[in-house]
């Protein structure tokens, strides 16, 4: 920013004297009271003898005359002095002509430049191309920029003002807000670490599906960290011309430098952080550099200190090993999709400022919209917003809402597209035999809502709403996934005899679940728990990027095998549950043609007589069954719900965190707030509370207290009787403290549901053998053959 203001100031300092040349030149002219006419006019008034003084102007070729009387030239009238130009060669006739006239006076002006002008005029041009080719040649050296600034940062440097978004804002990521905020805790008071030897993360790594927040999680770190915070892409390096890449770079990292601390925000790092060697698309040698460079201004030779780099990215699997490491990113943190509590929280954030009805809730909504990011969140808020600003309403209704969360889902509707009768009877009966198959299953959640509205590219959906976000699946699970898929085909069937093309997308999802259930989770009996179909080639190139199949054409037509039986059962257990239910079919079929939408309500009034089974899905395995007349142990949640008592709450980091930050906080303010004077105040209490160290254990004193009173004794013989000491009475007013010598600790402790009941028998295995010099044994090693890689010769 200063080389910017220095290149500003002496260039107005140069505009102004050029302006002040300019005047200075105008002024000193004394042409420009003479009228420019054509030389006709002049040679003219010569002959005519109306030229009173004449001036011939040899070096300019000009002739200038004042006329005796006034005359009108080009509808300018009482013009009294004119000049003319003339050639080089015709000077002795505008002599003679000047002579005849016979004027009062007439001079002749020879011009001759001085010598200092004339090296002036020799030297200028080339001081000043010089005086650019040295400019440029010192941009590129010093300040890495280039010339015309190519190879200089783009990285815009933010203030705590700008951008306003503070942690407040971020919802739904407690985990990643509390690791980043304590990089903010240690940029704003560093002791509390430094006395524990600790150093701050050098990089901290943000990955996650897009639209889960990590841009706004590094906005709402600058908005914290009150230091110079940097933000720019990884496309910002990534430039036609070789090395202007790891020029940016370098200028990059020598301005946080030069401010440090500081915080430096690379967006979107997987466009310049891809693992080097794969050569993709051609002209990666430039992008290498760049990360090369990147790799050694994060950690090199030379150190960055003060310097905290934060990333954020979609795919984290394509960045270099060299890039993750510690030292580099030294923090990775996951920024996943937000779960129920995490929804609700981002609904509250964002409907802050938008007038909701009383029939809202946001809970309600947040268990509907399970798997959407905070992207989506925020999108249904602002579309319901949309909506009713678009009928001229004045509050957000939980229909506008939920009109919103469908348009999110599908689309808008397309209310214009004309349908024939018979396609929204097949429409009808296909989402209903989706609706009615799901209501017959017992491991599939309930339909919430289904619909014949033609929406986007579909002509109707079944939506389901979970109950809690499942973080894995059982086998019958995921093949009530494949039955509810297939309902809508095996209605059709059922119905009219024929299939539609309307099933084609979920025949693709029943294919996605059937070749998961078959090459990634082991759950066919033929095959067994084996990983089919592992790629190593390039991330970006999908099948067809050299990747390798890890299994034989004989596996892969069981794996077919496999996957078509599995199709084929889900198809008959759907055909079989519509088949049975057949009423309810028609019924919810002549309700959706009736009001095109119907809702949990209406199904359940539909479905009365539905009893959810659970298909009988052979076992995957017979060797490997249940054990009979034994039952899994209940949790301690579950033993405390049939004792009647309240759950055990688990220890948390995030919440100790937590804790631990709002007690520093009330304690630097604390410290802010006291008054200037050091006079002591009497604490509020009855006993006094003295500060400072506690007296050792010996501060004792002689003899009883002031004023203490024994009760009357007989008089007894006079007897030496030793002072016992005794406790000096204020030592009860100082806190209690560790013994002298001894500092108290307080560390980190593992929760005592996680501490051993018991301790380890035996001795801790040793790292090192008790005699170094002893004799051990080596098995010999095989020698092994060079390693290529694909591609390279031999």
């Amino acid at each position: 920013m200063s080389k910017n203001k220095n290149v500003m100031r002496w260039g107005l300092i140069g505009a102004i004297a050029l302006i002040v040349l300019y005047l200075l030149t105008l002024i000193g002219d004394d042409s420009r009271a003479y009228q420019s006419v054509d030389t006709s006019v002049a040679m003219e008034q010569l002959h005519n003898h109306n030229a009173k003084e004449v001036q011939i102007d040899d070096r300019e070729q000009r002739v200038r005359i004042d006329l005796r009387e006034p005359i009108s030239v080009d509808e300018r009238e009482n013009i009294e002095s004119i000049s003319a130009q003339y050639p080089a060669r015709t000077a002795p006739e505008i002599f003679d002509a000047v002579r005849e006239a016979e004027p009062d006076k007439y001079k002749t002006n020879v011009t001759q430049d001085s010598f200092l002008m004339s090296m002036l005029g020799f030297m200028l041009p080339m001081i000043l191309v010089f005086g650019l080719l040295s400019y440029f040649m010192y941009r590129m050296q010093t300040s890495g920029g280039g010339p015309f600034g190519i190879g200089g940062s783009r990285a815009k440097q933010l203030t705590k003002d700008n951008p306003t978004n503070t942690f407040a804002d971020v919802a739904g990521a407690d985990e990643a807000v509390d690791e980043l905020q304590e990089v903010v805790d240690f940029l704003t008071d560093p002791g509390i670490y430094e006395k524990l030897g600790a150093k701050i993360p050098r990089g901290v790594l943000l990955y996650g599906p897009p639209g889960t927040g990590k841009t706004l999680l590094a906005r709402a770190v600058a908005g914290e960290a009150g230091v110079p915070f940097y933000s720019i892409s990884g496309s910002d390096f990534v430039e036609m011309f070789v090395g202007v890449g790891a020029s940016r770079v370098r200028d990059l990292f020598k301005q946080a430098r030069e401010n440090s601390p500081c915080i430096i925000f690379v967006d979107e790092i997987d466009a310049v952080g891809r693992q080097r060697g794969s050569g993709m698309g051609g002209g990666h040698d430039e992008r290498e550099q760049t990360l090369n460079q990147l790799l050694v201004e994060m950690d090199g030779f030379t150190g960055r200190e003060g310097v905290i780099l934060i990333a954020a990215t979609n795919r984290p699997d394509i960045l270099d090993p060299a890039l993750l490491r510690p030292g580099r990113f030294d923090r990775q943190i996951p920024v996943t999709n937000p779960d129920l509590a995490g929804r609700a929280q981002i609904l509250k954030v964002h409907a802050k400022d938008k007038p909701l009805a009383k029939d809202v809730s946001l809970d309600s909504l947040a268990k509907r919209t399970a798997g959407m990011s905070g992207a989506d969140l925020a999108n249904v808020l602002n579309e319901a917003a949309l909506l009713t600003a678009r009928i001229g309403g004045n509050v957000i209704t939980a229909d506008a809402l939920e009109e919103a969360t469908d348009r999110v889902i599908g689309g808008p509707r397309r209310s214009t597209k004309i349908i024939s009768e018979h396609e929204k009877k097949v429409t009808a009966y296909h989402e209903g035999g989706h609706t009615l198959a799901a209501w017959a299953l017992k491991d599939i959640e309930r339909v919430y809502k289904v619909t014949i509205l033609a929406r986007g590219r579909t002509g109707g959906f079944s939506m389901t709403a979970d109950e809690d976000d499942k973080g894995m699946y059982t086998r019958d699970e995921l093949f009530a996934r494949m039955v509810f898929a297939m309902g809508g085909r095996s209605a059709e069937e059922l119905v009219f005899g024929a299939p539609t093309t309307g099933a084609s997308n979920d025949i693709e999802q029943a294919t996605k679940i059937a070749r998961a259930m078959v090459t990634e989770y082991g759950m066919t009996s033929s095959l067994g728990p084996v990983k089919y179909g592992q790629e190593q080639g390039d991330p970006f190139a999908g099948m067809g990027g050299g990747g390798t199949l890890e299994y034989s054409p004989a596996v892969a037509a069981k794996i077919d095998e496999e996957m078509q039986l599995l199709l084929d059962e889900a198809h008959k257990v759907a055909y079989a549950t519509l088949e049975k239910y057949r009423d309810q079919l028609d019924l919810l079929a002549s309700k959706l043609l009736e009001k095109e939408t119907l809702r949990r309500g209406d199904l359940e009034a539909i479905f009365e007589g539905v009893e959810p089974e659970r298909p009988a899905l052979p076992a995957h395995d017979a060797r490997f069954h249940r054990q009979d007349g034994r039952e899994p142990v209940k949790t301690p949640v579950e033993l405390a719900k049939e004792r009647g008592e309240e759950p055990p709450k688990h220890f948390s980091i995030l919440e100790a965190s937590k804790a631990t930050r709002e007690r520093r906080r009330r304690e630097r303010e604390g410290n802010q707030n006291q008054p200037g004077s050091s006079r002591w105040q009497p604490p509020a209490g009855s006993a006094p509370q003295y500060g400072g160290p506690k007296p050792p254990e010996g501060w004792t004193y002689t003899g009883g207290p002031a004023g203490q009173t024994q009760p009357a004794q007989p008089p007894q013989p006079a007897q030496p009787q030793p002072q016992q000491p005794q406790q000096h009475p204020g030592a009860q007013h100082y806190p209690a403290q560790p013994p002298a010598g001894q500092t108290e600790e307080i560390g980190f402790r593992l929760p005592e549901n996680e501490r051993p009941d018991h301790p380890a028998r035996g001795d801790e295995p040793e790292t090192t053998p008790a005699n170094p010099e002893s004799e051990t044994t080596q098995l010999p090693r095989e020698p092994r053959e060079p390693r290529h890689r694909r591609g390279e010769d031999d």
